[in-house]
């Protein structure tokens, strides 16, 4: 998956038209020879092929290679930012699998129509509302907030969860319809219906049966949702400024600096290859019956 994603990246990214060093040729005080003198150091004059088996041996490796308009190791840039989407990813995550979790085990536990037409309007209007409409909301707020810590600094703790929220909001249809509808049916089950027999507790019932059978498709979600959140962080950290992978990209792109956008692209595809590896080991540990297939196969 990483050498089909690394290879159409490049080859893309290479066919847009311009290279890194396109911005200094419309600068008069930078002659031709410097330019040629660059793009040999830098391997730009290379063909294509040449160049992407380059970047690939440098890669299997350990070395990502220099970002050539940043002039420092793309590792360094990249995980640097990373961690700042993670924050901002695993927050955002965080709030969507609470908010979306609390709503539905109190709809399974009162059964109100009151609270179920609302859990379909959050639905609705999270589920239809553009994160690029949710990211000038905030920022107009931020702006209008004049002096605050969001207001001065992007980094802050205040940006964060403002950020995460933006984040968040598509995630909370996913989470709330997926588990809103997966409980109501679980509580159906004739295993629920002799667990009242025995004489638990609705409480008991919910979160020692129920919650437990609704866990897989919600696991299949948290999987997917890091590559949604990764994409989304691109339209979020730029329109708030916050300092991540996102922001970064949409730079690195602009500028035409190959190496940190393939840099990128490899530590982002990995990211979520890993979140649905982890997604996957939690539905064989929540489910007996998938270790049980497992085996057998």
């Amino acid at each position: 998956m990483l050498l089909v994603v690394s290879v159409i990246s490049f080859v893309l990214l290479s066919s847009a038209g311009g290279d890194s060093l396109s911005a200094l040729r419309e600068n008069p005080q930078v002659s031709e020879e410097t330019i040629a003198r660059l793009g040999k150091v830098y391997g730009l004059d290379r063909p294509l092929i040449v160049r992407y088996g380059a970047w690939l041996s440098d890669m299997l490796k350990g070395d990502m290679g220099e970002s050539i308009s940043l002039r420092s190791p793309v590792s360094t840039v990249v995980f640097s930012r990373l961690i700042n989407t993670l924050k901002l990813g695993v927050t955002g995550l965080a709030i969507a699998v609470v908010f979306s979790m609390t709503l539905a085990l109190l709809a399974a536990g009162l059964r109100n129509k009151l609270l179920d037409r609302m859990i379909g309007l959050i639905v609705l209007v999270t589920a239809s509302t553009p994160r690029i409409v949710l990211a000038l909301f905030a920022l107009a707020l931020t702006v209008g907030v004049a002096g605050s810590a969001v207001a001065i600094r992007n980094d802050s703790w205040a940006a964060l969860f403002l950020a995460a929220i933006v984040l968040a909001f598509p995630l909370i249809a996913l989470f709330l319809g997926q588990a809103d509808s997966e409980l109501k049916a679980a509580m159906k089950l004739p295993f629920i219906h002799y667990a009242r027999a025995k004489g638990l507790s609705e409480t008991a019932i919910i979160f020692r049966h129920a919650v437990r059978a609704t866990l897989n498709p919600l696991l299949t979600i948290f999987g997917l949702s890091l590559g949604a959140l990764i994409g989304g962080s691109v339209i979020v950290e730029s329109i708030l400024g916050w300092p991540g992978i996102g922001a970064l990209m949409v730079w690195a792109v602009r500028g035409r600096d190959v190496p940190l956008v393939m840099g990128l692209v490899v530590v982002s595809s990995a990211a979520v290859w890993l979140a649905n590896t982890l997604a996957e080991m939690l539905q064989l540990v929540n489910d007996k019956r998938m270790r049980d297939t497992e085996i057998d196969l």
